[in-house]
Formats: structure tokens, C-alpha cells, sequence
């Protein structure tokens, strides 16, 4: 892999795993579902350009002749998973929730054997097993009468992993037969669409109302959502999938580490030995 590729992967690590540290700060003024609207509503237009301006034809008449795909997906990837997320980070601490939505990749193994019928190799079982109960430690729900609203929201966070990793399994089809990037980029609009009735029915929308809360929601659009997927596609022309792949194995570390530093969370024992069942378990399912 080229330097330049390895840079650019070690930002696209970087400012995901910031971005719950950074989603965590942002719900201290704005509410989840707001917070998920207004970071896409800043991003998109961006996104959809960019998409237009590298293939002419990417949007058109497919964002209406694959509208039942396109929603479904739009509502797993983006609705709900953002909207579970935002709601989950509101009750736990942003490592917890990190860890647990990086564990996905055995979801996405799970949801392959039972929905598409894909076999399941004896080194997966092993990754997936050492990531359930990982994720089993992290979440503790022998603890909920101690801490119900934690293991409420750590429950969320399981709900945003499943969400993406059905988003991903149900697309998989789609993606091969489009091309990733006008398919995320079709299927991010109706899942902002979607955004706009919870919203409303959930809560009562309201800009930011300081500095602070709208330099929170740029660095969430315009670089955790923006540069880095144009920085993740651009990598992809010139490196495979496994390669830059790899650099997602370290996503739970710098979002935990920064959690740690930035929010000053502890991290427990249990948690400890938790994160590193999940990192094992994932590496080992998706190197299966």
C-alpha cells in the first residue's frame, strides 16, 4: 500500500473513532434525532455532488427505479442506526457504545448464515463466540437494577450495530451490482428523508445555540461524514478491500483511547477484558 493511502486511511480511523467522543458532547445541546438530521442536511448536498461530478448517471432515474431497495436501506444504515446510536449515547459512555457498534462484523456473519445462508467456517464460530460474550462483559446486564439507564443505552447501541449490519448484509447485492459509493450515496438521501418525520414526532428540532455546538456538528459533517468517505472511496481505487480493512481493527482503540482522554471515562476490568474479547473476536470472524 502506497504512503499516501495509508495517510489517508489513518485520518479516516482517526476521525471515526472521534466521532463518538464528539456525538457525545454534541447531545449535551442538541437532541439525538435533531443532531442526526442536521449532520446529514450539512453533509449531503456535499456528498451528492461529489457522486454527480465522478459519474454523471450515478443518481437519476435509479433513486426512483430502486426506490423499495433504496429505502430499506436508507432506513437500517442511516435512520435507525444513527437514531438508535445517538439515543444509546445519551444513557452510556461513548466507549461503551463504540465497542459494541464495532463488533458488528459479527452481526453481519450471523445475519449472512441465518438470512442468506452462507456457511459459517469453525474459525468464525470461534471470532463470533469470543465477541458475544466480549460484548456480553461490556454491556454487564446483570447490572441493570444497579444501572438501568446505561444498560439501556449499551442495548441501544446493540440495536445500531444490528442496524448496520443489516444494512450491509441486504445491500451487499445491490452494492455489487452499482457500485458502493452511488448506492451509499442513493441510499443516505431517503435515509435522511426518513429522519425528518422521527424527528418530529420524537422531538421538537432546534439549531444549535452556541459556537461551540455548531464547530461539534461541522467536524461531525463536514469531516466525520465528508472527507473521510471521500478519503475511504479514494483509497479503495488503489488498495483492496482486506487492505484498508485492516485499519478498522484499530477504530474501537482510538475511539475508547479518546473517550478515556477526552471525556475522562474509566475503564473498568470487566470493560477491559471485554474490549479485547470484541477486538479478538472481530479480527478473528473477519479474517475467517
Amino acid at each position: 500500500m502506497k504512503l499516501k493511502s495509508a495517510l489517508m486511511l489513518s485520518f479516516v480511523v482517526f476521525v471515526w473513532g472521534s466521532s463518538f467522543a464528539l456525538l457525545k458532547l454534541g447531545l449535551e445541546g442538541i437532541p439525538p434525532v435533531t443532531l442526526a438530521l442536521l449532520r446529514f442536511l450539512i453533509v449531503l448536498p456535499f456528498l451528492t455532488a461529489l457522486t454527480h461530478y465522478r459519474s454523471r448517471n450515478a443518481l437519476g432515474e435509479r433513486l426512483f427505479k430502486d426506490w423499495k431497495i433504496l429505502s430499506a436501506l436508507g432506513l437500517a444504515g442511516v435512520t435507525f442506526y444513527h437514531v438508535f446510536q445517538n439515543l444509546g449515547l445519551q444513557l452510556t459512555t461513548a466507549s461503551n457504545s463504540s465497542l459494541i457498534i464495532s463488533a458488528n462484523p459479527v452481526f453481519i456473519t450471523l445475519l449472512e448464515h441465518f438470512y442468506l445462508r452462507e456457511r459459517i467456517t469453525l474459525k468464525r464460530v470461534l471470532g463470533v463466540t469470543l465477541a458475544f460474550f466480549g460484548v456480553i462483559l461490556v454491556i454487564r446486564p446483570l447490572e441493570w437494577s444497579l444501572n438501568p439507564s446505561g444498560v439501556t443505552g449499551d442495548l441501544l447501541s446493540l440495536g445500531a450495530a444490528i442496524c448496520w449490519a443489516s444494512y450491509s448484509v441486504l445491500g451487499r447485492k445491490t452494492l455489487s451490482d452499482h457500485g458502493a459509493e452511488k448506492i451509499t450515496v442513493s441510499s443516505l438521501i431517503y435515509g435522511t428523508l426518513f429522519l425528518f418525520p422521527v424527528a418530529f414526532a420524537l422531538e421538537k428540532p432546534v439549531l444549535p445555540a452556541s459556537v461551540w455546538l455548531w464547530f461539534l456538528l461541522l467536524i461531525l459533517s463536514l469531516l466525520c461524514s465528508g472527507l473521510a468517505y471521500l478519503f475511504w472511496y479514494k483509497v479503495l481505487e488503489s488498495a483492496s478491500a482486506t487492505e484498508a480493512g485492516v485499519f478498522l481493527f484499530f477504530l474501537p482503540v482510538v475511539s475508547v483511547s479518546i473517550a478515556h482522554f477526552a471525556l475522562s471515562e474509566s475503564l473498568s476490568a470487566p470493560f477491559v477484558a471485554g474490549a479485547l474479547l470484541v477486538i479478538v473476536g472481530v479480527v478473528i470472524t473477519e479474517r475467517g
